[in-house]
Formats: C-alpha cells, structure tokens, sequence
C-alpha cells in the first residue's frame, strides 16, 4: 500500500508542474484566441499564393523564398516567381522558412473556410481559420515551455525535500513563458517560426543530453532531426549548434572528444540547410543588396556609427527584458535614431557586454556556474540577430529577436530569486534569532508570484493591441512616432477604413479617417521623403478620399522614377485615375482646376511619357475648359500616336478638334469613327451634321442633324 502511494505520489509530482504551465499559458494567450490575423501574417498566410493552395502550394514553398507567395499575389500580372526569387534575395538578403508555410498550408487545407477580410468593400475572400491559427501558437508555446522544463530539471536536479515549486527549473520555467517581450512571438501568428525554431533547438539539446545519458545512437539521430526541423523553421536555429556543445560542457560531461562526437549529426544537419538554402534562393551578393534605409538601416551609416547604434540597441534588449515597457512592433530607423560613439548609452552598452563576455570566457573555462552558462544562452543566439555581423533588414531591433536570449535571462532571474532570496534571514524570538525557514520560503514564493504577477498583466494588457491590423498599428504609432514605417502602416489602415467602410458608423467616419490617413502618409514623407508605399498611398488617397486628381497624379509622377517593383502598378493607378477625371470634371465633383491637372499631367508624361491617357485628358482640358483648340489638337494628336484604350468619346473630341482647327476632312473621319464604336452622345450626330453642311452635303447633313435631334428629345424626355 505504501509502494502505491509513493507510485502515486510521484506520477501527480510528475505532471503536476506541466498542468500549472498548460493552465497559466491559456490565461496568459487565451485572449488571442478571437483575434485575426496582423502585421506579417499577410505575408504568409492571407495574401500568400502558395499557402492559399493548401497542400497543392507546399512544392513551390519549398522551391522558393517564403515571401515569394505574397509578391506574386501582389504583382502576378508583372514577374514571375524566379524573378521575385532574385529580387527579394537582393532586397532583404532571402528568407527560407519553408516549415513554417506548411503548417499554414495545412491549416488552411484541413481548416480553411472562405474569410471575408475586414474592411475591403465585400471583395478580399481568403481562406484560413484564425482561431485554429492562433490556438496552434498557443499550444507549440505550451510544448516548448514544457521542454524546457525538463531540460532545466536535467540540468538543475532539486532536492526533493523541498517544493518543486520553488526550485529553480519551475520558476525559471514561468518567468519565460510570462514574459511581455514573447507576445509579439505568441500573439502574431506568422511569428510562429520562432516558436518552431526554439522547439526544435531544445529537441536537439534534449535529445543530445539523453545520448549522454543513454549512450543510444538513435537520439543523436533525434537530434540532428529535431535542429534541421528548427533550421525549416528559422535560420537563427543555427546557434544552439554553439549552445549545445556549451551547455554539454557545462553540466553534463567534461569528455571534449564524445561532445564532438555527438556534434556530428547537429553539423551534418547545418550543412545541408546551407546548401538546400543557398541552392534556392542563392548566394547573396551584397552589391546588389537594397539601398533604401527602409530595408537596410545601416547602408549610409559608418562602420563606427552601425556599431555604435548596434550596441545602443542591444542595451536596449536588456532594458525590455528587465522591464517590457514600452512593446511595439515597429523599432525602424528614427524610432531608434542611428548614433556614434559620443553617445554614452553605446559606450555603456559596450563596456557591459565586454564584462559579461569575459565572464562568460572565465566561467567557461574556470567556474561552470550558472550565471556564466545564462551569459551563454543569452548571448550567443543574440549575436545572430543583433545587426552586429551583417544587416538583418530595416528593423535595428524587434522583439522577437530576443526570443531565444530570453532563456538566458529568465535562468538568471530564475537563480537570483531561487538563490538570493533565502539568503535574506527572517529570525523569530521563539528560534532564538534563527532564520525561520518557513518565513523564507514563503518570500522567495512572494517574490516570484510578484515578478509574475506584473508580467502577466503586461502580457495579457500587450495580447489585446494584436487583436487585428487596425489595433496593432494604430495603437503602436503612438510609441514609434518617429518611425516611417509605423506613420505609413497606420495611415494605411485609416485609409482602408475610409474607402471600404464596414458599417454605418466607420461610413460617417469617413472624412475623419481620410484625414488621419493624410497625416500619417505626411509625416511619413517627412521622415524619410523617398518613402515608395507612402507616397502612393497619398497618390490613392487624394483620389479616393478627395477627389483631387492634380495632387493625385502628382504623387504618383514622384515614386515612378524609383523604378521599383511596384512602378508598373503605379502606372496602372495613373491611368484609372485619368479616365476618371474627364467624368468628375462634367459632374463637378472634383477638387483640382483645369490648370492644376494640366500641370500634374506634365509633372506624369516627364517621368512617364507615353501614358496617352495624359494626353488625351490634357487635349479635353485645353479644349472644352480653356478654348485653347490649338493646344487641343496638338495633345489629342499626340494620345492618338499611342498605344491605350481609345474609346468614341475620344474619337468625338478629335473630330471637334479638327472642326475648329478648319481640317474638315479629318473632323468628319473621327466623328465617324466615334459613332462606329457606338457614341449615343447627340452632340456627335449634330457637329457632323453642322461640317456636312459647310461642306455642301445637305443629305448628310440633314440626317445626322435629325438623328440628333431626336436623341436630343429622348434623352430631354427622360
């Protein structure tokens, strides 16, 4: 009976730490669980060509980079999947996170129903299931924290006379999995691939660990396994291939031949990532590397004012991981001003990450405690991702890139309370000044729950600004003020809201929101004026909102000359904003003048000069608004010379042109190829009419200005 009760005893001690995490997880992410999708999971999911496919995309996401999928949906009509292959090698240096897709392939294949997306007038249907999505990032979170439990156990034995609860692996565990500075991996689903990756580094560390204990061939295989899964996942997998041997040294074996040993499969493993990464998307040339600061922050920066910016982010790092306040999503240039090292937060930064450094060495080789060892941890998978060795992109830091560190740092936090906390004594008179333990211990656990307490409340207040884009990038423009990239993404998101209004109350919102847009959009100009998204989302929005054609056009005569991917839709935009405008010019709802169009149309066909559109529109301008026939006739005849959708009112205003001009000949040809493609404007009939008749042909004449005359009556009559 005894032996069952300690069975018993055991197995409930056994589970009873995963039960506390399963249920402290859901309380802390359960409020994601109703949330959309947000920021990047357009990219990956939403807009992505071959993750909509389901299981039928998951060849072509191995084939090629992750965001190849998103651009082609965006610019299916201009390139092909090779060429977008290139060019985001070149702009943003390749990303290959082929396992991450699939999980999103999957789920849309085994869960995808039809999503209408908010906010785009009925037309944007997309196949996904947020819920499923969200929930999936909640339970990989859950697994990795329990992982990393047993690990710690592993590592960290404690004694079993005293409460598992307050051993040093369970509250190392907690702090990492309510840390604030995760709601970024946990609550943004396409973030999932740090989950993915760091589940997948504590597989090949747990699996190499038991190897030692074991001395089973088949868990160095597991291993090799679970890394190159991780590496699918992410690229910064690659650092536990220095963490693990270094953890192995410090805790479980000192044999430097039998830790290279089992390094073998986790290297094998490394080496066919590379290859399978490079063979798909290339080497990277850095001469052919972006040079918009939006993509690469440090391209105009010196070597002394990169480094010194990088190091004032990385005490930055620090500063969130002791105290998560302010989060944002958007830590771009001017948000985090590039600086040189005259500043004395770099220099700071500096000297700490020395100390620790050298600490780090010396514990390595002398002590082997675990304060050296959370250095390691920390530090070496932030080297990856620190900007320090090569640009990561436009971001000079994000949250999620502490992601792995923060293990690190929670072990640390985790020690400090464990083992700092009962050092402070608690005598009582009846212990004769003795340390009461039972004070103790009820302290140490005071502390703890304390600390937890004030990250749980951060991260579930943090979780409801993810609820979907509006939120997220409304809210976080606030922290990032100075970022472009934030003005843009919240102005964007007024400006959805203000063209395809959801209900009633956006719909009377609308000129607030076109105005909140415009801000955004200028002030995003104004932090960095070769902004390509802005200044075209300001060449829509004077159009949409406003109906300012001049200003319209005038904006999108700025970002061609950029000659970027997106120059070919700007293109397109110009044009239907050009055959638009002869249309609001008749009804008078437009808010250019003549002459200010005429103006943009010069500033378009400068940078753009064969958009016969312009001309065409220039041609009716000088004509019908300024009786300029002369400027008239010589536009028109230009927009006839080019290749672009003529239609019979074109025709019609040519064949009046060359009325007025005195080339009868010609008017009469036009006028009659406008009634040709079908013209039911009575006016045509009429001025062929008036020409045949200064000809002398009275018969034409006669018919053509009875036909119409009597479209005239009809459309009076109606």
């Amino acid at each position: 009976m005894s032996k069952r009760r300690s069975i018993s005893f055991k197995i409930k001690e056994k589970w009873k730490p995963h039960l506390v995490f399963a249920i402290f997880a859901f309380l802390l992410y359960g409020n994601t669980l109703n949330h959309f999708y947000a920021l990047d999971d357009v990219m990956v999911i939403t807009n992505n060509r071959f993750t909509q496919q389901g299981i039928k995309g998951i060849p072509d996401i191995f084939k090629y980079d992750s965001f190849v999928g998103d651009f082609l949906s965006l610019y299916d009509e201009d390139v092909s999947a090779d060429q977008l292959n290139r060019e985001l090698n070149y702009n943003v240096g390749g990303r290959y996170m082929p396992l991450l897709l699939v999980t999103f392939a999957l789920e849309v294949e085994f869960w995808g129903k039809e999503i209408l997306y908010p906010n785009s007038n009925n037309k944007l249907r997309i196949t996904g299931n947020p819920f499923v999505s969200h929930l999936n990032n909640l339970i990989l979170y859950l697994f990795t924290t329990c992982l990393l439990y047993v690990i710690l156990c592993r590592l960290f034995p404690f004694d079993k006379d005293k409460k598992w609860y307050l051993s040093l692996s369970f509250i190392s565990t907690l702090l990492f999995l309510a840390h604030p500075v995760h709601t970024e991996v946990v609550a943004n689903i396409k973030s999932r691939n740090e989950i993915m990756a760091l589940l997948g580094s504590l597989g090949a560390l747990w699996f190499t660990i038991k190897f030692f204990d074991t001395n089973k061939y088949r868990h160095l295989a597991l291993s090799g396994l679970c890394l190159f899964l991780g590496l699918l996942s992410k690229e910064n997998t690659i650092t536990f291939v220095a963490v693990i041997p270094v953890t192995l040294y410090y805790f479980i074996s000192r044999e430097k031949g039998l830790i290279a040993k089992s390094m073998i499969p986790l290297l094998i493993v490394t080496a066919l990532f590379i290859a399978i990464r490079t063979t798909v998307i290339g080497q990277i040339d850095s001469s052919k590397m972006s040079v918009d600061i939006l993509n690469n922050a440090f391209i105009y920066t010196t070597t002394g004012e990169s480094t010194a910016t990088v190091f004032y982010t990385l005490l930055l790092y620090i500063k969130l991981l002791f105290f998560p306040h302010p989060l944002t999503y958007d830590y771009h240039l001017h948000h985090i001003e590039i600086v040189n090292w005259s500043n004395p937060v770099s220099i700071v930064s500096l000297l700490f990450y020395v100390g620790i450094g050298i600490y780090a060495v010396y514990g390595l080789v002398k002590k082997r405690n675990i304060i050296s060892w959370s250095i390691w941890l920390y530090l070496l998978p932030l080297s990856i991702v620190s900007n320090l060795f090569f640009p990561l992109g436009g971001a000079l830091m994000a949250e999620r890139f502490v992601f792995f560190s923060s293990l690190g740092f929670t072990a640390f936090l985790g020690w400090l309370i464990v083992t700092c906390a009962p050092k402070i004594h608690f005598s009582s008179p009846s212990e004769g000044g003795r340390s009461n333990s039972k004070i103790t211990r009820y302290f140490t656990g005071a502390v703890a729950v304390t600390i937890l307490c004030l990250y749980a409340a951060k991260t579930i207040s943090r979780n409801s600004v993810w609820k979907d884009n509006f939120t997220l990038l409304t809210t976080d423009v606030r922290t990032s003020k100075n970022s472009a990239v934030g003005n843009n993404d919240a102005g964007s998101q007024y400006l959805q809201k203000a063209i395809y209004p959801d209900d009633h109350n956006e719909a009377q919102l609308r000129n607030d929101y076109c105005d909140e847009a415009a801000q955004y959009f200028k002030r995003a100009l104004q932090l960095f004026p070769h902004h390509v998204d802005a200044t075209i989302n300001l060449g829509n929005l004077y159009f949409d909102c406003y109906k300012d054609v001049a200003q319209s056009l005038h904006y999108f005569a700025m970002v061609i000359p950029y000659n970027t991917i997106r120059t070919n839709t700007v293109i397109h935009s110009s044009k239907q904003v050009l055959n638009a405008t002869l249309t609001l010019l008749d009804e008078k709802q437009i808010n250019s003048t003549p002459e200010e169009i005429i103006r943009s149309c010069d500033e378009l066909l400068i940078v753009q000069p064969n958009i016969g559109e312009a001309f065409y529109v220039k041609g009716v301008i000088y004509g019908k608004y300024l009786n300029n026939f002369e400027l008239a006739l010589i536009n028109l005849e230009q927009a006839l010379s080019m290749d672009f959708p003529k239609t019979a009112n074109f025709y019609e205003y040519l064949g009046v042109a060359y009325g007025f001009s005195g080339n009868l000949s010609n008017s009469i040809q036009y006028l009659l190829k406008a009634i040709e493609l079908g013209s039911e404007d009575y006016n045509t009939y009429i001025n062929l009419g008036v020409i045949y008749r200064q000809l002398g042909d009275m018969d034409n004449a006669n018919l053509y200005t009875s036909k119409g005359n009597e479209m005239k009556e009809r459309a009076d009559s109606n």
